[in-house]
């Protein structure tokens, strides 16, 4: 559902992930939440914490709502999407997404 023009870089876990974050943050990040309990807090934090910020769209299926998943409260860009969604529920949330990416690059 991502756009011709996207890169789509898949990560096997949560550390290369935040390496990723770190050394060379992308426009905006999608992160399927399941139920192992890792430090999303501190993820959230690290993408807000870059110049400019990098805005992040959860989805799950395991969790109703940000708050659930020990999301809140939130720092920087943050959206929360439950699973299963419809095609246009996701297509919302990226162009979303993808709009605050536009906003979050203009600023820094």
């Amino acid at each position: 559902m991502s756009p011709p023009e996207t890169k789509v870089l898949p990560f096997e876990s949560f550390v290369d992930a935040c390496r990723l974050i770190e050394r060379d943050p992308p426009d905006a990040v999608v992160v399927s939440l399941t139920a192992a309990h890792l430090p999303w807090r501190e993820f959230q934090h690290l993408c807000a914490s870059r110049a400019p910020s990098v805005p992040v769209l959860y989805a799950s299926a395991e969790f109703s709502n940000a708050a659930d998943a020990g999301l809140e409260p939130v720092e920087g860009y943050a959206d929360f999407l439950y699973q299963p969604a419809s095609k246009p529920e996701i297509e919302t949330a990226l162009a979303k997404l993808r709009a605050a990416s536009g906003e979050h690059r203009r600023a820094g």
